[in-house]
């Protein structure tokens, strides 16, 4: 008997729902027609799926692996289905993520650049950290992301769109005082200044883990990360609390909401990150992907430019 894509769909409604009741009615059948073609599938394929108790459903490891090659059968499904029905004049809306670390800057540049190169294209907009973000790409609950690189998934393709350097952020005294304490402008300085704490986002969040990687902060007491956004920290290091490393893309609006807020340049090689876009396989040949790309691409050296004048 073959594999149906009833029954992949009705197998993929239960990972996102987290229920068999609850995959039922968003797929507008019975629980017990639900069930049986997700046993079926079972059947078909020889492996438990799913561990069933009173709590709920979880996926068995055999089901992780055939959720990701369900994804992409599904993907390519939904590709040939509306092949023909988008027309010059339909419109059609994207699921993009966007790493919450650049999202606040990004955004409304990043709207308008896309509606001028395409305009049929609509952008619906997910924050969050990384992890959360590649989590809800991989379950088919984005089509895309824009944030770190690398990721290193075979299931995903990267596209690098631009360097977002680091700099050194905090009030006046703060960077006086590095500069006069620490042997030069190399951010490995920054561990053996005693120039006060060292600002970070809290854990989860990958661009509190570079900075920390960049600066080789070795004790506990030399870093605090509590924050989870980068504006909040911003605003702590403009207070006096600490320094912090922030990215170009965010030195212009963090200068504009905290005026007592400078920022220092860090000698080479400086902490970077790459921003990039990431997509499922599937989407290779998209004609979404290269708007996209080039909007982000295009917003993000603008913003790095527009902190140039703002950066010692």
């Amino acid at each position: 008997m073959p594999v149906t894509l009833r029954q992949l769909r009705y197998f993929d409604a239960v990972v996102k729902q987290g229920s068999f009741a609850r995959a039922a009615e968003s797929v507008f059948i019975s629980q017990p027609a639900l069930s049986f073609q997700v046993r079926e599938l079972e059947t078909i394929l020889g492996l438990t799926l799913f561990e069933r108790d009173h709590h709920g459903v979880a996926l068995t490891a055999a089901g992780r692996k055939i959720h990701t090659q369900i994804l992409r059968v599904l993907d390519e499904t939904l590709l040939l289905e509306t092949m023909g029905k988008r027309s010059k004049e339909a419109r059609f809306n994207i699921f993009l993520g966007i790493v919450s670390t650049l999202s606040t800057y990004i955004i409304p540049g990043l709207h308008e650049q896309v509606q001028k190169a395409e305009k049929r294209l609509d952008l619906t907009i997910t924050e969050g950290n990384s992890e959360k973000l590649l989590a809800k790409l991989l379950a088919g609950h984005l089509d895309a992301a824009i944030l770190s690189l690398p990721v290193g998934m075979l299931e995903l393709t990267e596209r690098k769109l631009f360097e977002d350097q680091f700099v050194l952020a905090g009030n006046t005294t703060r960077l006086a005082s590095y500069r006069n304490q620490a042997d030069g402008l190399a951010v490995e300085n920054l561990s053996k200044s005693d120039i006060g704490p060292l600002l970070a986002l809290s854990e989860g969040h990958c661009l509190g883990d570079q900075v920390l990687g960049a600066c080789s902060m070795r004790t506990s007491e030399a870093v605090r990360r509590s924050m989870e956004s980068l504006a909040s920290v911003a605003r702590l290091a403009s207070m006096g609390v600490g320094l912090t490393l922030i990215p170009e893309t965010a030195v212009a609006a963090e200068r504009a909401a905290s005026p007592e807020l400078h920022f220092l340049r860090l000698a080479e090689p400086a902490p970077r990150r790459d921003i990039g876009l990431v997509y499922r396989v599937a989407f290779n040949d998209q004609d979404w992907i290269e708007p996209i790309a080039k909007a982000t691409e295009s917003v993000g050296q603008s913003l790095i430019e527009q902190s140039g004048s703002l950066i010692d």
